[in-house]
């Protein structure tokens, strides 16, 4: 193990500052933070037909979704706003880093659908995930992929994502696929 020095506790005079502002403020917590907080968030008009796109895409099971904005313009927090709205019956996985090989995607992949099938090859993945989109349908569970910065999809990427919707029934999409990216995404 290394030796780490445990975190520094926040200085007095920092934490007597924090608490000065949010009670001149009225506040009951800090708002300006590294991170966006949903509880802050404040739709504008563009930002509020994007979200209601999103939701209608995930809810009628239109297959694949494709959001695309500038850096700094919400995309990311529009996701969190999304995730928060919808049925709980709804799986959905998050891959933020696209920056992987298929199986290390796959192996990802099932930790966010808490799939626990041991897979080593990928006709293992794709032969096990099929049973479990095929399970949640039966179900009526819908099941989402959102793979955000997806302008950084390699080719072979972009191609095993496209390939997963293919995962399907006659009458039905098993998986919903989010895009979500720079404004080259729409390039690829």
């Amino acid at each position: 193990l290394l030796n780490r020095p445990p975190p520094r506790p926040a200085r007095p005079a920092e934490a007597r500052r924090d608490a000065m502002y949010l009670q001149h403020f009225g506040l009951m917590r800090a708002p300006f933070e590294m991170t966006p907080d949903p509880a802050f968030l404040y739709l504008g008009d563009s930002h509020q037909e994007g979200l209601a796109t999103l939701v209608y895409g995930v809810r009628a099971r239109k297959g694949f979704v494709m959001l695309t904005g500038e850096v700094g313009t919400g995309k990311t927090t529009l996701l969190h706003a999304l995730l928060s709205r919808l049925d709980p019956k709804t799986a959905a996985a998050f891959v933020f880093n696209p920056l992987l090989g298929p199986l290390d995607f796959f192996r990802v992949l099932f930790d966010e659908f808490d799939i626990q099938v041991p897979c080593t090859t990928k006709a293992e993945y794709l032969i096990a995930f099929n049973k479990f989109l095929i399970d949640r349908l039966e179900r009526d569970h819908p099941t989402l992929l959102i793979v955000d910065e997806a302008q950084k999809l390699s080719a072979e990427m972009l191609e095993e994502i496209r390939l997963l919707s293919n995962l399907e029934t006659p009458t039905s999409k098993l998986l919903q696929i989010m895009l979500v990216g720079q404004p080259e995404l729409e390039e690829m």
